[in-house]
């Protein structure tokens, strides 16, 4: 409940209505606005530091087998950080079998557009 009155800039005076609506005493719901009052900002700043960080990739592994794998497809494993899984960040891993000749193009793709983030690093 802190959390989502922290992103969404409630005032304490409706929080503490809010949340005695829902049966909490009113005692309780003065200690809960006023750990809002005093952490809200602390709050909002953790969220903006998770904000993008909703399936981060966190590393691609060439996996291909010579047994599994088929002469013309490459292997690759994918673990991904916080992915939303049923509504729950989760840690994953992913495989994914590609023909080599897509591998080739997804890797140029890659690198254009490391050169164009490169690009926009080096200006700020």
């Amino acid at each position: 409940m802190l959390i989502n009155a922290a992103r969404y800039n409630c005032t304490e005076s409706i929080f503490g209505e809010e949340i005695q609506q829902l049966g909490l005493p009113k005692e309780h719901a003065a200690a809960m606005c006023r750990v809002l009052q005093k952490h809200s900002g602390c709050i909002r700043q953790k969220l903006i530091g998770k904000a993008f960080r909703i399936n981060e990739l966190q590393s691609v592994s060439n996996v291909t087998s010579s047994v599994e794998t088929p002469a013309n497809c490459a292997t690759l494993e994918l673990k991904i950080s916080q992915e939303l899984v049923e509504g729950l960040p989760k840690d994953t891993t992913h495989i994914v079998n590609l023909e080599r000749s897509q591998m080739i193009a997804l890797l140029e793709e890659l690198k254009v557009c490391r050169d164009i983030m490169d690009k926009y690093e080096n200006k700020n």
